[in-house]
């Protein structure tokens, strides 16, 4: 209690500062208009010759975010504003948790946007529309609010802001987690010891060398898909084996050649034609499911259920963790139910796009940023508050067994009313606890394995692209993208057909103009450098 009194007194003191210095200002007329305040919103005193500060306003943080319903979300959201409420009440904020289902984000949240609908604390990422909310004018710049209401936020993530620049300007705040992954590839372990799968064939990197256990799942067990989408190759295994990144989600990148930094499109790149055509293979063959790209699909319950054997994947951050090398899986052995074994068959390198995979933002309807930012840094901070967004009210839906999370006695996920794994999109998860079941260093392997990536810097590791003199090109791409990328990554469009039709309307909308662009930034930000 002695730490919680503690930080109380902490935000009072700092509340303090901030309102005597606004009492000694007049109001400017130059701040009406469109512009959101950062000054936190406050009552009228009661008395002119009262001299005891105001009291901040009660007020209501909506938070946006991706995740399937929870049947006890109003219980967990009262217990948060219980304790914030007891905690800081100097802060006098409460939450208000809006999850969006994964299947219907993209709709809803344009919406949203669109209408112009209030809401505050909202999820978004590079490869989830960031650069259009941006373009759109749908995000708040965040660089005054950060400087004075986030400082456990620069704590820890100070020196990865400049990946979520725009123009100068600040949009997003990157969870603080692992620096980067390996990709490869995820396999039911039952189904390798049955078949005595030698799965260290993969040590050549050759996703060629899959086929004969995809041949064998489809031929002796039926109803069993070979390998599952909606994680493909050209997701997993391309992107970052084999480019240095420029343009994240419109498909422009750098050869990661060392002698090279002339700007490509990725679907010109032999290897993306390679992988293209492996994928239709499987898909022909039978050895991809043909509802990949249903909206929402969840692949791990078709491992739960036991319908699947392989699939492409983000691999665990585990000790001593090679490539080729087969090891459990077991945050995802956890979640699921069974056992899963992984192959690691690519290691990223520290990538500018890396930092803005998963970010907290404010939007621009926010009628007070200022506590939005507030209530954000206390994620930085406060495991508790931590805790109880990630699972939910100790004893109810879960308990606490050699430090590690747990379903309640007689609990499974299904029946316990609040479970997800979204711990990777907010805060700093190093603060949170694990699973029953995870490796218990999970979070000190984060922080060595970010020792290692921080020492594989990408050639174009701080480069940002400044999308606005191609704002109308990137968003008729994106529209391109939209009718063809899915298809072909998934093996459902002939790539020999269809590839080159994607390029001609690509080209048609602008993609050599936003290569040019491109190539003319990056000259320059290696000449302001000296790359």
């Amino acid at each position: 209690m002695n730490k919680l009194r503690a930080s109380s007194i902490l935000l009072l003191s700092t509340l303090l500062v901030i309102v005597m210095a606004l009492a000694g200002c007049s109001n400017n007329d130059n701040n009406a208009g469109n512009t959101a305040s950062t000054t936190p919103s406050q009552t009228t005193s009661a008395s002119p010759s009262d001299e005891q500060p105001k009291a901040l306003e009660p007020y209501e943080v909506v938070m946006v975010y991706p995740d399937a319903p929870q049947k006890d979300q109003d219980a967990v959201e009262d217990a948060m504003n219980e304790y914030l409420s007891t905690t800081y009440p100097d802060l006098n904020v409460t939450v208000k948790l809006n999850p969006i289902d994964w299947g219907s984000w993209g709709d809803k949240t344009n919406l949203m946007m669109a209408s112009g609908d209030k809401f505050d604390l909202f999820f978004t990422a590079g490869w989830l529309g960031f650069e259009t909310q941006v373009n759109k004018g749908g995000l708040l710049p965040l660089d005054d609010l950060l400087a004075q209401y986030g400082p456990d936020i620069e704590a820890v993530e100070k020196d990865y802001h400049d990946a979520a620049r725009r123009q100068g300007k600040l949009y997003g705040i990157h969870t603080h987690q692992e620096l980067g992954n390996q990709q490869g590839i995820a396999f039911s372990k039952e189904l390798v010891d049955k078949y005595n799968f030698d799965l260290t064939v993969l040590k050549s990197g050759n996703l060629k060398d899959l086929e004969p256990m995809l041949k064998t799942i489809q031929e002796n067990e039926p109803g069993v898909t070979p390998f599952v989408g909606p994680a493909w190759p050209l997701d997993a295994y391309f992107g970052s084996s084999s480019l240095d990144e420029v343009i994240g989600g419109f498909g422009i990148d750098v050869s990661t050649d060392p002698s090279n930094y002339k700007v490509v499109s990725r679907y010109d790149m032999p290897r993306y034609i390679e992988l293209a055509t492996l994928t239709r293979d499987w898909f022909q063959a039978g050895y991809i499911n043909k509802d990949g790209l249903t909206q929402g699909l969840d692949i791990w319950q078709k491992f739960k259920a036991k319908k699947a054997f392989a699939t492409m994947a983000d691999m665990e951050i585990v000790a001593d963790s090679n490539i080729g090398e087969p090891k459990p899986m077991p945050s995802r052995s956890a979640s699921v139910g069974m056992e899963i074994i992984q192959v690691p068959m690519n290691t990223d390198r520290l990538q500018t796009g890396k930092m803005t995979a998963t970010m907290q933002t404010i939007s621009k309807t926010s009628k007070d940023p200022a506590r939005t930012m507030m209530l954000l840094n206390l994620f930085f901070k406060d495991q508790k508050l931590l805790t109880l967004f990630n699972f939910g009210i100790e004893g109810k839906h879960y308990v606490l067994k050699d430090g590690q999370v747990a379903l309640p006695d007689g609990q499974t996920q299904d029946s316990v009313g609040f479970y997800h794994d979204i711990m990777w999109q907010i805060g700093n998860q190093m603060l949170n606890y694990t699973r029953q079941g995870e490796d218990p260093n999970k979070y000190s392997n984060y922080e060595s394995f970010n020792q290692l990536i921080a020492q594989k810097e990408s050639r174009l590791f701080g480069f940002v692209f400044d999308s606005d003199p191609v704002q109308n090109e990137l968003i008729a791409l994106d529209n391109v993208k939209k009718e063809f990328e899915d298809g072909i990554k998934s093996g459902q469009m002939d790539p020999e057909k269809n590839l080159p039709r994607f390029i001609e309307k690509m080209k048609a909308a602008g993609m050599d103009k936003v290569i040019a662009e491109a190539q003319k930034q990056v000259d320059e930000w290696r000449a302001a450098t000296g790359k």
